[in-house]
């Protein structure tokens, strides 16, 4: 499996800064800055020992023998536990108890000082050879004035500043172990979105990331998905504007290719009756044509660029009742009566002229499509969450193919008879969609009812 530079500079970086860090701390050691851990222990080992013997010396004017005796086994037996020697001397330097039989320093020893206290204690770490040991001593005040108490613990095993240094070592180690998964959930989605832009570069638009996460990776997935997402349908409209556009004008380029002929075989027989009738159905197709490349071109454009911003606040009871005042004429001429049933509902932020658009698109196809002197309900409600619209007529059922295929561009109910060229309600639906919401049909008890659902928030 190949390992991502991404990975390898994190884990170099990482790496680095824990090498920085132990060096530092290491330094600081050497300079004595930091309390090495050996010199803590020491020091409440001697001062622990003071206590013990202060207490064993309390009261005593003088050191008997039998006050001796005891002071050396309590020596004794402190040194047996910490694995060293102990002695106490008096104010000249003689020695009045100890644990040992020979004298443990012999002055030919390397001694470093490591850590003076303010009330007298100093703690050396002692060298013969490659052997090493702790020092200790400190005051010991009694009756009989100052004694001073004297700890050697040896010290054989290992030097604890390198046990430190190692246990840093291993602790960075450990730590870069575990930056393996951590660094690899960091890189996949950057692996994945580049797998995806070179699917994207060779034309198939179908992949997308995983963008759950929350963090700055999630935010990176999520505006990959969002031009994955406008790609693809910028690519989607310009391919169904080229195929709706070819499919659309075949027809009445056909129909002026017949008529031009037909102006042409007369002239040519030098008649000119009916010439005008047929130039008339030409510039018409031609006005045809010219009105459906334009509303192809506006239809391709929700596609083609991103939605303005949602700036107007609208009473939606107000613009309905627009909208059905702008069809009256035509519910008119068939003695269609447009019920309206409009609820009180909230003020709602949208872009006033494309929502005209749908309200009129989806208001005149339920008048053209309604039998004579029928009636067409218009509802419009709402339950704190959406604006729900709602607009009925009496066509017969349709199948689920049909509901469906209402709102695709250039297909109709199949009334040649009726006004349109089916991209209305492919309007209505994608302007629904950039508002957030949307638009279906379905067949009712009542007949046809196309229901528009636009949410408040």
């Amino acid at each position: 499996m190949k390992v991502s530079r991404l990975y390898l500079k994190i884990l170099f970086a990482f790496i680095l800064v824990q090498a920085v860090a132990i060096a530092g701390i290491g330094g600081l050691l050497k300079m004595g800055h930091m309390r090495p851990p050996f010199a803590r222990h020491a020091l409440d080992r001697s001062e622990a020992l003071q206590q013990i013997l202060e207490m064993e010396i309390d009261g005593a004017d003088k050191l008997s023998p039998e006050l001796r005796d005891r002071l050396g086994r309590i020596l004794g037996i402190y040194a047996n536990a910490f694995n060293g020697e102990a002695w106490i001397t008096n104010e000249f330097g003689e020695t009045v108890a100890r644990s040992y039989k020979t004298l443990p320093l012999t002055g030919e020893e390397e001694m470093d000082l490591r850590l003076t206290t303010p009330a007298g204690d100093h703690i050396y770490f002692v060298r013969k050879g490659d052997q090493g040991s702790i020092y200790s001593y400190g005051p010991l005040k009694t009756p009989m004035g100052t004694m001073t108490v004297h700890l050697l613990n040896e010290w054989i095993t290992h030097n604890e500043e390198v046990w430190f240094m190692e246990g840093l070592g291993l602790l960075a180690t450990v730590a870069a172990l575990l930056l393996i998964p951590v660094s690899r959930r960091i890189t996949r989605p950057m692996v994945q979105m580049t797998g995806s832009a070179q699917k994207l570069a060779r034309g198939d638009f179908s992949p997308r990331v995983d963008d759950r996460r929350k963090d700055e990776m999630g935010t990176l997935a999520r505006t990959f998905n969002h031009m994955a997402n406008s790609l693809e349908k910028m690519i989607r409209g310009g391919r169904e504007l080229t195929a709706n556009l070819s499919h659309e004008l075949r027809s009445p380029l056909a129909r002026m290719r017949v008529s031009q002929q037909i102006v042409r075989e007369r002239l040519e027989a030098g008649r000119t009756d009916g010439v005008a009738k047929h130039v008339q159905r030409m510039e018409e197709e031609i006005d045809h044509m010219d009105s459906l490349i334009d509303q192809i071109i506006r239809l391709s454009k929700f596609d083609l660029q991103e939605p303005p911003p949602r700036e107007d606040m609208v009473d939606m009871n107000e613009m309905i009742e627009e909208a059905a005042e702008r069809v009256g004429p035509l519910a008119g001429e068939r003695a269609i009566r447009l019920r309206e049933h409009l609820a009180p509902v909230p003020p709602y932020r949208c872009r006033r002229q494309d929502l005209r658009i749908v309200l009129d698109n989806v208001l005149s196809n339920a008048v053209k499509y309604s039998p004579d002197n029928g009636p067409v309900d218009i509802r419009c409600e709402a339950d704190g969450e959406a604006l729900t619209i709602s607009v009925t007529n009496a066509y017969p059922a349709l199948s689920e193919e049909e509901l469906e295929a209402l709102f695709a561009p250039f297909r109709r109910l199949g009334y040649d008879d009726v006004e349109g060229n089916g991209l209305g309600l492919a309007f209505a639906r994608k302007i629904v969609e950039d508002h957030g919401g949307t638009i279906g049909a379905a067949s009712v008890s009542e007949g046809f009812r196309m229901t528009i659902r636009l949410p408040l928030a």
